[in-house]
């Protein structure tokens, strides 16, 4: 093959690399990406976070609560067959006791062309009082549904046991929007425990992937 035949296939080899790629979704519980963003709640608590990507590996950085504590995550995505592994720490900066430490595992399972369902399995402990940790799992499922055009729906409930009979329950319900790389998420969550009665917040989230 000559030069002039090489120079010529160069540009649909390069359109064929770009065709290949995948869009990034920042709807995917489990796709890696750096980004920055801002999530504010209808009661005027205002967090920010930022996310770090290398690789198949992700650090996440999140205020929570306004600003009274802080949640870590380190994640390294498909690991093994899909399933991808994670670590996270929520401490309280504000209240003496709070602190949660956990290690998980998620993957995906397609069901249909809308449907995605992203199951997780998480081990760890929670401090319930001061400096007294109890011993903790939580099972949940991130559902995400495509209404096309850049929407998508989440629901995403989570259970949490423990030891000395604590559970919890955890949902985040949401509609998606995507435009390039800028994602605007509007929902509700809230959870309830033995601890306490059912507490749940509106909010908007903004983010950029970059």
């Amino acid at each position: 093959m000559n030069i002039s035949r090489i120079l010529l296939l160069l540009p649909l080899l390069s359109m064929s690399v770009i065709a290949a790629e995948k869009p990034l979704d920042m709807a995917d519980p489990t796709a890696v990406y750096s980004s920055v963003g801002a999530h504010l709640y209808t009661n005027g608590d205002l967090d920010l976070s930022a996310g770090f990507a290398w690789g198949k590996n992700m650090l996440a950085v999140e205020s929570k609560q306004g600003f009274d504590a802080l949640n870590v995550r380190y994640a390294h995505m498909d690991l093994w067959q899909g399933i991808g592994v994670y670590a996270e720490s929520t401490v309280q900066l504000e209240e003496d006791f709070g602190t949660t430490a956990s290690i998980g595992a998620v993957s995906t399972w397609n069901v249909g062309k809308v449907w995605t369902m992203y199951p997780i399995l998480t081990a760890g402990g929670m401090e319930v009082t001061e400096d007294n940790w109890i011993t903790t799992g939580t099972v949940g499922v991130y559902n995400r549904f495509k209404l096309g055009h850049g929407f998508s729906l989440g629901l995403d409930p989570f259970y949490t046991f423990g030891e000395s009979g604590f559970h919890s329950t955890y949902v985040d319900t949401f509609v998606n929007y995507q435009y390039k790389n800028h994602q605007v998420r509007v929902g509700y969550n809230g959870s309830e425990s033995e601890l306490s009665d059912f507490d749940g917040e509106g909010y908007i989230e903004y983010k950029m992937a970059f």
